[in-house]
């Protein structure tokens, strides 16, 4: 790290400081280099809260390291100074007070960016030497008053986007959360942001238990689809995607002898579990799509996990309850599985309803966890925990009446980053 060398007795030159403050920002975006590698981005702080009452979100102090240049403007001046230096170099960023970041829109997944950069702040009246009196100081350059920025601070500002800003002039733009906002939405209640890869555990948490106990931790759920980014420490991530419960079958005879009366219950959907090498360094994150549940008579919808392009694992939607004739009613087939390193399984089926004129439970298939509807007199009753198929109908006023079949439960992926 280069140091200024000062002599007793000479006459301290403005460029013996601002040298000294050059080699600091140097000396410091070196160790950050060493530490983080050239080109990196690191956040530390700088806290996501979202608002329960409006669509914004409010980002509270912290500091970011991103590449940079040592100074892309002159700084001091007023006949001395040093000029602009564009050397590459890691440089420090701080955000002191929270700030409120409002969103562009409901209905939109967007980023929160940091737009960093350095200017030159604090302008105060300084005093000048006066050649003409000694005694008297001048009130400014050539006593004119003015205030000249005493401060090259970098800092930052923040913005929500669905595309990356353009960065300001020097400076740079550092991705840090992303947001997925629902149509209609009139708040960010329930919205999880999610960290970006810049989000480094420190030094202390890879010396603790910090990082075992995230990589142990319970799997976490998600059941609207989305992007999952890889935290910086990842090398691998554990999946289980469930796919979305059929729907059951309605009928339309009041009696056995009349025609559809008993409807059968819908399949629940697949079930894909595995672990998947990965890597912060790749972009796009994990893409996760989570099948819907099957309306009466519909197929429920497909979960899958796709990183870099290919496809990890998926898990189809259970098939919905239906009449194959005017009296008799099959119960839905489960969803299959594939790509899982740890299972595949295929959903179960649901329940058969009706067989002439005898009539059985048209329930719906449990998903991993229970929840198939029950059949129900005219309705089926809809499924209520992921992946579970709806119950079918039975029974309506009159024969000609539709009892529709119950709706199937939207899947789920479950997802755990590792070391």
């Amino acid at each position: 790290m280069d140091r200024a060398i000062v002599y007793a007795g000479a006459i301290p030159m403005d460029t013996d400081m601002l040298r000294v403050g050059r080699y600091v920002k140097d000396g410091l975006g070196r160790l950050a280099e060493m530490l983080f590698g050239v080109g990196a981005m690191a956040a530390s702080g700088l806290d996501c809260s979202v608002s329960s009452t409006g669509l914004s979100v409010t980002i509270g102090a912290g500091s970011i390291l991103a590449p940079g240049v040592m100074d892309a403007a002159d700084i001091g001046g007023a006949g001395g100074g040093l000029p602009a230096d564009p050397t590459a170099i890691a440089v420090q960023y701080v955000n002191d007070a929270p700030q409120v970041v409002s969103m562009p829109a409901a209905g939109v997944t967007c980023t929160i960016y940091a737009l960093c950069a350095e200017s030159d702040v604090d302008e105060t009246v300084l005093p000048f030497f006066n050649v003409d009196d000694p005694d008297r100081t001048l009130a400014g350059l050539g006593n004119n008053g003015a205030g000249l920025p005493t401060r090259r601070q970098g800092g930052m500002q923040f913005v929500a986007a669905t595309a990356p800003p353009a960065a300001p002039a020097g400076g740079t733009v550092v991705p840090l959360y992303t947001l997925t906002i629902l149509a209609n939405a009139r708040s960010l209640a329930g919205v999880v942001p999610v960290p970006g890869k810049v989000f480094w555990p420190t030094i202390p948490e890879l010396a603790t238990l910090t990082t075992l106990r995230a990589a142990t931790a319970p799997m976490a759920l998600m059941d609207v689809g989305g992007t999952l980014n890889v935290p910086a420490w990842a090398s691998r991530v554990e999946l289980r995607a469930i796919g979305g419960g059929g729907g059951g079958s309605t009928s339309n005879a009041a009696t056995p002898t009349g025609g559809s009366f008993s409807g059968s219950g819908g399949g629940s959907g697949g079930d894909a579990w595995g672990v998947y090498d990965v890597s912060a360094a790749t972009p796009g994150g994990l893409d996760v799509t989570v099948g819907a549940g099957g309306a009466a008579l519909a197929t429920g919808g497909t979960t899958l996990v796709s990183y870099g392009g290919q496809t990890l694992l998926q898990a189809a939607g259970g098939a919905p309850g239906s009449f194959f004739s005017s009296q008799g009613s099959a119960g839905g087939g489960g969803g299959a599985a594939s790509g899982g390193t740890i299972w595949n399984l295929s959903g179960g089926w649901g329940g058969d309803g009706q067989s002439g004129e005898s009539t059985f439970a048209g329930y719906g298939a449990d998903g991993p966890w229970g929840g198939g509807g029950r059949c129900g007199a005219d309705a089926g009753m809809p499924a209520t925990k992921y992946g579970a198929g709806g119950g079918g109908a039975y029974a309506v006023s009159a024969t000609g009446a539709v009892s529709p079949g119950g709706a199937g439960y939207r899947g789920c992926v479950l997802y755990r980053f590792l070391p």
